[in-house]
């Protein structure tokens, strides 16, 4: 499964129109993370986006605060509630509102090399700020992704190097929003720095093709440099990693 999604998202990205609009884009998250009881987790992502080169200059602002629970090694699952203003240079801006559930599969948690299936379902309802219209729609989120420590074999070490990547598609499940992202693909790969249990830093790179609908032959590919700093409150209380995520 996870090598087919790979060879789906690939094949989504490079077979790209000729005529498809690419731009630059700058992301940088904060989050901030507290763990109960070893299996339950608080986090919430705080976020700036912005076009950085090519099209119609965008921000938007993130509130992200999302619940987890892994009741075993393998298993984790989550609700969000992600909240999102967009402020755009042409057209009018807009407030989304999002409801997430999901589920993670880690296959190897015990292993060097982590690899991981994540599921999630989005239901969106998008506000616009001149007419007040409201589109509502659902998606789903299919992701695989790899972590791996770079100068150590534990990823429960104080501090280490370690790589990441990820392939991801972004399915319209019903009405889509017309907006740069009601469909997507995406491919991910960067790097971060554990520089103690509580801190670390992460660069990431992302090429990203988006579409307002899975038929559209006109989509927009996006280059997109994210700079993610995560802060643990809670004390380490296992010596198992469980706190990498690569959202």
């Amino acid at each position: 499964m996870v090598r087919n999604l790979f060879m789906l998202c690939c094949t989504f990205m490079v077979a790209q129109d000729a005529m498809a609009q690419s731009t630059g884009q700058l992301w940088l998250d904060g989050t901030v993370y507290k763990t109960f009881a070893s299996y339950y987790r608080a986090q919430t992502e705080f976020g700036y986006r912005t076009l950085v080169s090519g099209g119609s200059y965008w921000e938007s602002y993130r509130v992200a605060p999302r619940m987890e629970i892994a009741p075993t090694p393998h298993w984790t699952f989550m609700v969000g509630a992600p909240l999102v203003f967009t402020q755009q240079q042409e057209g009018p801006n807009s407030y989304e509102a999002r409801l997430q559930l999901g589920a993670k599969y880690d296959f190897t948690p015990f292993k060097r090399v982590r690899t991981r299936l994540y599921l999630r379902y989005e239901y969106r309802s998008v506000k616009t700020e001149i007419d007040d219209l409201v589109q509502n729609t659902n998606r789903a989120r299919l992701r695989a992704e790899v972590l791996v420590p770079l100068n150590t074999d534990n990823h429960s070490a104080d501090t280490m190097w370690y790589a990441l990547g990820d392939v991801e598609a972004f399915i319209g499940r019903d009405q889509d929003v017309d907006e740069r992202f009601a469909n997507r693909a995406r491919v991910r790969i960067g790097a971060g720095r554990k520089f103690s249990y509580n801190w670390r830093v992460e660069a990431i790179y992302t090429l990203q093709e988006s579409r307002n609908s899975i038929e559209d032959t006109d989509p927009s590919v996006d280059n997109i440099i994210r700079l993610r700093l995560k802060y643990y409150i809670t004390p380490r209380v296992r010596r198992v990693e469980r706190e990498h995520h690569t959202d």
